[in-house]
């Protein structure tokens, strides 16, 4: 009884879906009228100036063969049709079937309505969906916008486009290509629904899914989202924007490179001011610097990025504020927050900033470092000033003063003067079998070092020094230690530690 069942209601359906929807077509006139006797007169041929109605739709043409048992029309020559006075097709040749209200235009086809003009080979128009579509490639002209593709699809009572292959649409300020795109005319929204390109005179964006709307010249791009200017490349998951405020944020996998400066920019949530020239970037958020045969790496809880603004003398330079780290094979730096000013090639270190190269530690109130050529090549130490080698596990050299200044090569160390209150702990070394022998204690005001394989060489001892040499064992732990010494290699970043960082966040 259930197979039965199920039969009859798959035949009822297929009855409906076949039953007629409209009404009779009626002749509203034609200068000839004729039966084909062939057809028992079942077939009327109408010449000249034809006019047939079917409920709201007016059809015309030249001349036109009516099936009158099955409610059929074929049109010929300046065929159109006019639904409901809000849709115009033309064409030379139309197939209409009246059942189905559902019509094939075909050759020299144009559709128009009161938002757009289309133009193609054929397009088939049901009337009942409402929805017209061409396969074979169509035109679309709305103002000042062009529109190509390969498949098209229009419903004209919601007036949404829905287009497929191959699709371009041309305006004054932009040009966009995509595999899909639908475009909603009543609210004006262009969505994206496959690989699509938008370029304009300053930037060309790429998305795989998006939207925008040109009233209020707002945007989303996502999946794959990236905008290239002549300048910088930003990529992110998703990205919105807001054209006439010049506001953005980005959503996860952000990378934003500029490559006049050679920086890149990273983290999973930004935010863009235009109008400020300031960005900022945060959740696992990190900056990669692009040396000399080499990378450096800025971490940070946030990163803010400043562009130079001639009216607010605002220079250029990029923030690390809390939680700041450098990480480089060969050098290493913590502190609460960093600067990297762009115009001077300048990276500052803020509030108890620690620097690490090889078996070297140096502090300071605060450190600055010097780019020259894209090498950090020499740094400045401001007040409180401590340098520490590690000589064993439980040998260090020490030096400190109120401010010092270094130079580097290749990330190592090549020079180091101190000046002012300079104090230095240093171990004297047998020549024959570097055995240690004793502990230099020196006082004076200013001093310098000279490095080599990134350990102090020889030094110069330059205003009023005051020196002790003492016995290896004669000296306490605790006199082997200046003022504010501080061995802290345990807060070294290190790789690992840098990608459970990002892993975490």
């Amino acid at each position: 009884m259930g197979k039965y069942l199920l039969i009859l209601i798959v035949l009822v359906g297929v009855y409906k879906s076949n039953a007629q929807i409209g009404g009779k077509i009626q002749v509203l006139g034609a200068r000839t009228f004729e039966y084909d006797q062939a057809a028992n007169g079942k077939i009327r041929k109408l010449i000249g100036d034809v006019r047939l109605k079917q409920d709201n739709t007016l059809l015309y043409c030249d001349s036109a063969y009516q099936y009158e048992e099955t409610n059929y029309v074929e049109a010929f020559s300046r065929v159109h049709i006019n639904a409901n006075d809000s849709v115009h097709i033309y064409g030379d040749i139309l197939k209409y079937d009246g059942n189905q209200k559902r019509a094939r235009v075909e050759k020299n086809v144009r559709m128009n309505d009161n938002t757009m003009q289309l133009t193609t080979s054929d397009i088939d128009f049901d009337m009942v969906s409402n929805i017209a579509n061409y396969s074979n490639g169509g035109r679309i002209v709305n103002g000042t916008s062009v529109l190509t593709s390969r498949f098209g699809y229009y419903n004209t009572k919601e007036k949404i486009f829905f287009f497929k292959k191959d699709v371009v649409l041309t305006t004054p300020d932009y040009t966009i290509k995509s595999d899909s795109l639908k475009q909603v005319t009543t609210t004006n929204t262009t969505y994206f629904l496959g690989p699509s390109t938008i370029t304009n005179r300053l930037d060309t964006i790429y998305c795989e899914y998006g939207w925008y709307n040109n009233l209020r010249d707002v945007a989303m791009f996502s999946k794959n989202a990236k905008i290239t200017s002549t300048k910088k490349v930003l990529e992110a998951d998703s990205i919105y924007y807001e054209r006439k405020n010049e506001y953005g944020k980005a959503y996860r996998n952000i990378r934003l490179t500029d490559y006049i400066n050679k920086i890149e920019l990273n983290g999973d949530f930004g935010e863009f001011f235009g109008k400020k020239n300031q960005s900022y970037l945060t959740q696992r958020a990190y900056a990669k610097k692009m040396l000399q045969n080499d990378s450096m790496y800025l971490f940070a809880d946030t990163l803010f990025s400043y562009q130079k603004d001639s009216i607010t003398q605002q220079r250029q330079l990029v923030k690390a504020y809390r939680n700041a780290k450098i990480l480089k094979w060969d050098m290493q730096s913590v502190s609460d927050s960093l600067v990297y000013k762009y115009d001077d090639s300048t990276i500052t270190l803020y509030h108890s900033p620690i620097l690490w190269s090889g078996q070297n530690q140096i502090t300071s109130d605060t450190i600055q470092m010097f780019l020259n050529n894209n090498k950090i090549d020499s740094f400045y130490l401001l007040n409180n000033a401590f340098m520490i080698s590690k000589e064993t596990s439980k040998h260090f050299n020490q030096v400190k003063g109120k401010y010092m200044k270094g130079l580097l090569e290749e990330s190592k160390f090549k020079y180091l003067r101190v000046y002012g209150n300079g104090q230095s702990i240093f171990y004297a070394k047998e020549e024959k079998d570097s055995s240690y022998i004793g502990v230099n204690v020196i006082d004076c005001s200013e001093m310098e070092f000279f490095f080599e394989s990134n350990k102090i060489h020889k030094s110069n001892f330059i205003t009023q020094p005051d020196a002790t040499f003492y016995p290896i064992n004669q000296l306490k732990p605790e006199e082997l230690k200046l003022k504010g010494y501080r061995w802290m290699n345990s807060s070294r970043p290190t790789i690992k530690s840098v990608w459970n960082y990002l892993v975490k966040k």
